[in-house]
């Protein structure tokens, strides 16, 4: 059995099971009303592309729980009710079962963030009179690159586990840590270093410690790609208050978001040929 087979099977049950509707759902509601806080928040500046940013923002953290809902039993779950026995049993490696479950899961994930979007993009155009196309196909874009970041993440934890239970545990603390908690480890760090908490600029390595989450990395390469249609949106430079090195640099930041779709995706298949299924 092929990567290919194992990858189209994956997104077939997905689409049977409703779980990309369910997906293209989420998205779009979440996103159509978030692109519109802008318009109701007293003395904020009402634009099209501040709405997008607000969109983001909410993206950064549904994203990586929708992702790893989505993919974190596609291993682990067939492994303990004994079904990848039957699927191993059709003569694919190990590797091949992680590389097309990655794939399929990735596929449902992106379908599912871009017809969102793309709904959601209709209520925003209404709304606000204007959409600009290179910013949104963007942050579409950008959106989909952190959402199959976190299934790499959540099938490499995944084919590291042997139960649901451990992938649940395991995926619940990634989100913790990755989405929702890892904003205090640079506040943490300025408090020690520089005395105190972030006040007007920042030092780089600030940035840079927030960027090195996929959340964080995704915001950063957000915030450039927003600039490119509204260059008065605050950037780097503006919070560094002067140049910008050249390891807080957009390119950084992609590197960062596609370290954390490998490294735990080639953990987890590293881990899982190494099993004893039995």
């Amino acid at each position: 059995m092929s990567v290919q087979v194992i990858a189209a099977k994956e997104f077939e049950d997905a689409v049977r099971s409703r779980l990309l509707w369910g997906l293209v759902a989420v998205v779009t509601v979440m996103v159509g009303l978030t692109s519109l806080v802008p318009l109701v928040v007293p003395g904020f500046d009402g634009n099209v592309v501040v709405g997008l940013g607000a969109a983001t923002e909410f993206a950064a953290m549904l994203v990586p729980i929708v992702a790893l809902v989505a993919a974190y039993l596609a291993i682990a779950g067939e492994r303990e009710s004994g079904s990848l026995r039957l699927l191993l049993g059709l003569e694919p490696n190990r590797g091949t079962v992680v590389l097309g479950k990655f794939l399929g899961r990735s596929g449902v994930v992106a379908v599912g963030l871009t017809v969102g979007f793309l709904v959601a993009s209709v209520v925003t155009f209404l709304v606000y009179g204007t959409l600009p196309l290179v910013a949104f196909l963007a942050v579409v874009g950008l959106t989909v690159a952190l959402g199959v970041a976190f299934v790499g993440i959540a099938i490499g934890i995944s084919a590291a586990t042997a139960t649901r239970s451990r992938a649940m545990t395991l995926g619940i603390g990634v989100y913790l840590g990755l989405a929702l908690l890892w904003d205090l480890l640079p506040q943490g760090a300025h408090l020690v270093v520089e005395g105190g908490p972030p006040s007007g600029t920042v030092p780089a390595w600030f940035v840079l410690l927030q960027g090195l989450s996929p959340s964080g990395a995704y915001s950063a390469l957000v915030t450039a790609a927003l600039r490119l249609a509204d260059p008065s949106l605050p950037g780097t430079a503006d919070m560094l208050g002067g140049p910008v090195p050249f390891y807080v640099q957009w390119w950084v930041f992609a590197l960062v978001l596609l370290a954390w779709t490998v490294v735990p995706l080639v953990a987890g298949a590293w881990l899982f040929t190494r099993a004893d299924l039995d």
